[in-house]
């Protein structure tokens, strides 16, 4: 009988101590942003469908894309970096209780918590890239703008940065010197490299609202974020808080981005077809 007991409280302390486990690596996984965790998620559809249970996918990828359909008609993109177990979770509650003016509200009170934590971080990676650290100074004055609410002055000095890190990077990596604002042709690029589950997203934010172009005398931009229309001196009410951190988010998308392929071999960054 001691014997039988002990078995047993040995099975008890291990079931314990394995489902102790457990819970702190599902608490890490959480935690982790979508771009950690996305090859995870991507083994695990594909070893469904090779299985023929292809209905299992489905909801897999649904929150997925109701995340991306609630942040695209927010004017923001999947922040992939960003985004943590946790944010989803409330991201989708927005979207389910039919408050998706919470999400610009919600993303702002993130990036501002810790005295700016994330955007501090974000920037001193940016310091990798050789084009932004000449620009450090401008990159510094932004974030204390930001800070101190002068959105007015973040968004026309940011602007002018994710113009020239792309088209620097369209030189150096594209290998191709034609045109002016590059953003365009870097957003098809980084459509084609990146996971599915967030480039798109992030090219539709870039072509559709931040640089689509429109007729200044007589058309009117889809969102007051509008690269053209603010530094032309078109659009007056351009400044708000949400507004600045997408700037910020662009630039920090554009830069971890750039930043991986500078770091490759020169040979690595060879041209890729360009689509007609």
């Amino acid at each position: 009988m001691p014997d039988e007991r002990r078995f047993r409280q040995f099975i008890t302390n291990l079931g314990q101590h394995l489902f102790g486990f457990l819970r702190e690596v599902a608490i890490e996984i959480d935690s982790m942003p979508l771009e950690q965790k996305q090859p995870f998620k991507d083994l695990f559809v594909a070893m469904l469908a090779q299985s023929g249970m292809e209905k299992s996918v489905a909801p897999f990828t649904q929150s997925d894309e109701e995340l991306e359909k609630l942040l695209s008609e927010s004017a923001w993109w999947v922040l992939h970096k960003d985004i943590t177990g946790e944010v989803k979770r409330s991201l989708l509650r927005f979207s389910r209780e039919g408050r998706a003016d919470r999400v610009d509200v919600y993303l702002c009170d993130y990036f501002r918590s810790d005295d700016l934590v994330r955007l501090r971080s974000k920037l001193q990676d940016w310091l990798a890239i050789p084009y932004l650290t000449d620009r450090k100074a401008i990159l510094l004055d932004c974030l204390d703008a930001h800070s101190a609410g002068k959105y007015t002055l973040t968004i026309p000095a940011l602007f002018p940065l994710i113009d020239g890190l792309t088209r620097r990077f369209r030189k150096d990596r594209l290998r191709s010197r034609k045109g002016i604002i590059a953003v365009g042709q870097f957003a098809q690029h980084y459509r084609r490299k990146e996971h599915k589950s967030w480039s798109a997203s992030f090219e539709k934010f870039l072509r559709q609202i931040a640089y689509v172009s429109y007729d200044f005398q007589q058309g009117s931009p889809p969102n007051v974020l509008n690269r053209h229309g603010v530094l032309h001196g078109e659009i007056a009410n351009y400044a708000s808080e949400a507004n600045s951190l997408k700037t910020f988010l662009v630039l920090d998308t554009v830069a971890q981005f750039a930043k991986a392929f500078y770091a490759r071999p020169k040979d690595a960054g060879a041209a890729v077809p360009r689509r007609a």
